[in-house]
């Protein structure tokens, strides 16, 4: 099984590459996000599914807190990829060709992707951004990390959706 860390700034389209990627890996692909579960927390403790500046930094703040409690966004993506591997052994399938693209931001958790997992790193970019105004420590060091792939969305969705098919090729045949 193959991993994908899938990083960049606000807006600049790693959903949207990631589930180009999906749709081209079909049953041999899952995506997952750190924050997916914090988001779910968070609607509990009030917050609305904004994602103004101080909207970011709560969810930002409460995945810190969660993960310095119990680890909790590393064992959520544990259970996730534990749960996709086990409809491969379900079906008695190889998950050789197998990728779980992870959306992650912090670079002491992508570096433990890389460490523990042997994931590759992706930054997914489009056009200038300005760290000083991004609100939060996990937006704040998105250009401190070194990585394996850069993946420019500077042009149409057809575009991105090609590079997503080549991205993929090319990491399946590693």
């Amino acid at each position: 099984m193959k991993y994908v860390v899938i990083n960049g700034f606000p807006r600049t389209g790693k959903t949207t590459f990631t589930a180009f990627c999906l749709k081209y890996l079909g049953a041999y692909g899952t995506a997952i996000s750190t924050v997916d579960f914090i988001k779910e927390f968070a609607k509990n403790c009030g917050w609305e599914g904004d994602k103004t500046p101080r909207d970011r930094k709560f969810l930002s703040d409460l995945k810190k807190l969660l993960a310095d409690w119990d680890d909790v966004p590393w064992k959520k993506v544990q259970a996730h990829i534990e749960q996709f591997r086990s409809t491969f052994e379900q079906f008695d399938m190889s998950t050789d060709k197998a990728v779980v693209f992870i959306h992650s931001r912090e670079p002491e958790e992508i570096e433990r992707f890389k460490t523990q997992l042997g994931a590759t790193t992706v930054l997914i970019s489009r056009g200038a951004r300005h760290v000083e105004e991004l609100s939060n420590y996990s937006d704040r060091h998105i250009n401190d990390i070194d990585y394996d792939y850069a993946i420019k969305n500077d042009g149409t969705l057809e575009e991105l959706e090609q590079k997503a098919k080549e991205f993929c090729d090319m990491i399946r045949d590693e």
